[in-house]
């Protein structure tokens, strides 16, 4: 049996992360491809958060990560949600992951699963500056599938051609 590959778009709430997710969406639209959203917390942000949440009724796989004292986590979190809300409302049918772990690890291990393709956000900087875009360039060196990378600097205009 063969798994249908997704488009896999990893989004970690910040600004650029809501144009991730509608370019993703657009794009398996025209793929014909399911949507998922990867939202990746790092460890060393976790670690010392109080509570876990637990699965919905029939999920299976790792549990949620549920924030109760990180303040910009919980804030991080809401606008995750808010993106896929926001998703769900226009229609889109999309599946969200919320995992621990090192970013780029985890992006990687999860797109040799399951993706097709990668849409990642980046928000600018020099890619061998190591404060910006570690993570972005250490993906497209080990990605086995296509990365499509949407700038910050992407234009409502722009968006809104790809929409």
């Amino acid at each position: 049996m063969r798994l249908v590959k997704a488009v896999l778009a990893s989004i970690d709430g910040s600004p650029v992360s809501r144009k991730v997710a509608w370019v993703a969406r657009r794009l398996a639209e025209r793929l014909g491809l399911q949507l998922i959203l990867l939202h990746v917390v790092s460890e060393h942000i976790v670690s010392g958060v109080q509570g876990i949440g637990r699965p919905s009724p029939g999920e299976v796989g790792p549990e949620p990560i549920l924030a109760l004292k990180d303040k910009s986590l919980n804030e991080e979190l809401l606008a995750v949600h808010n993106i896929v809300s926001e998703l769900v409302d226009s229609g889109a049918r999309v599946k969200l992951l919320s995992l621990a772990g090192d970013p780029a690890r985890v992006i990687l291990e999860q797109a040799e699963k399951l993706a097709a393709v990668i849409v990642m956000g980046y928000r600018g900087g020099v890619f061998m500056d190591p404060s910006g875009g570690r993570v972005i360039k250490k993906v497209i060196e080990k990605a086995t599938v296509p990365v499509v990378v949407v700038s910050a600097n992407l234009s409502q205009e722009a968006l809104s051609d790809i929409l």
